[in-house]
């Protein structure tokens, strides 16, 4: 099962999903917009695992607190940058400057295969919106975005690291998959079938932005 929990940062204006895959095992979370702590509460169940998508501020809010549980939080080596740069991580812009210090980061690249609650979560990189973008297949049923890719949209480009030809790319490169659920940074569930129209509109926009500049 798949749920998102919605935090709230920026004195609520802006709204982050922290995603949390649950078994009878345990649990594993995909991005650190939300504590441990109420996860924990939430769902009775032992969080075994982190998987973060990019080290913006709202992703990785509380990271340094699953961190001290001392368990696996798998990332793209990029992130280290981000961790160590308030401006690349966005906290100068979006809160107050932080550096973040993580010593338990499991680095995962494109192709990457982890096996956790007894399935495969396969590890994409998708740089674009920042260097270190990861996104997540899990089972091959469910795919976790990040900034990535929403149900209408697409990352933005303008921040810190983003790169309008990786974002095309990697874009290009999520629609070859083919999944049921898309599990997004921002906003509401999408799918495999909304996705088929989404990506190429915005593919085809990016691209008019590359041929002008």
């Amino acid at each position: 099962m798949v749920e998102s929990i919605k935090t709230f940062w920026k004195s609520n204006e802006l709204k982050q999903n922290t995603h949390v895959i649950t078994t009878n095992d345990g649990c594993i979370v995909i991005d650190a917009g939300c504590p441990p702590s109420e996860i924990e509460e939430k769902f009775n169940l032992p969080i075994l695992a982190v998987f973060i998508t990019h080290g913006h501020y709202d992703h990785i809010k509380h990271i340094e607190e699953y961190d001290k549980l001392n368990i696996p939080i798998y990332a793209n080596e990029n992130i280290v940058k981000l961790l160590n740069s308030p401006a690349l991580n966005t906290s100068e812009i979006f809160a107050s400057p932080k550096k973040y210090k993580v010593k338990n980061l499991k680095f995962v690249s494109d192709g990457d295969e982890v096996y956790v609650l007894g399935k495969v979560m396969k590890c994409l990189y998708t740089p674009g919106h920042t260097i270190d973008g990861m996104c997540y297949l899990y089972d091959d049923k469910y795919l976790f975005s990040g900034d990535t890719l929403f149900s209408v949209a697409v990352g933005r480009v303008d921040l810190p690291t983003a790169n309008v030809d990786e974002m095309v790319d990697s874009l290009n490169k999520l629609n070859t998959l083919d999944y049921q659920k898309l599990f997004t940074g921002h906003g509401r569930v999408s799918s495999k079938e909304e996705q088929n129209t989404n990506i190429p509109y915005f593919v085809n926009i990016l691209k008019t932005e590359i041929k002008r500049s």
